[in-house]
């Protein structure tokens, strides 16, 4: 899974077309964004550069 996050995390932005669910930060880092089956939405408004997805980690989340 490590090898999945770090190619996957940060790849979305906001309204970009998704389908299923998941969850990842935005191409900025700054929200994490979820899946709502269509698009990615905002999940969280993490602050400058603050979204973070270590290896292992279920899901990313907001630490500055």
């Amino acid at each position: 899974m490590a090898t999945l996050v770090a190619s996957v995390q940060g790849t979305v932005w906001l309204g970009q077309s998704c389908s299923g669910s998941g969850y990842d930060c935005t191409d900025d880092f700054n929200s994490v964004a979820v899946c709502n089956g269509r698009q990615w939405v905002l999940s969280a408004q993490c602050g400058r550069a603050c979204c973070v997805w270590p290896g292992g980690d279920p899901a990313p989340w907001c630490r500055c």
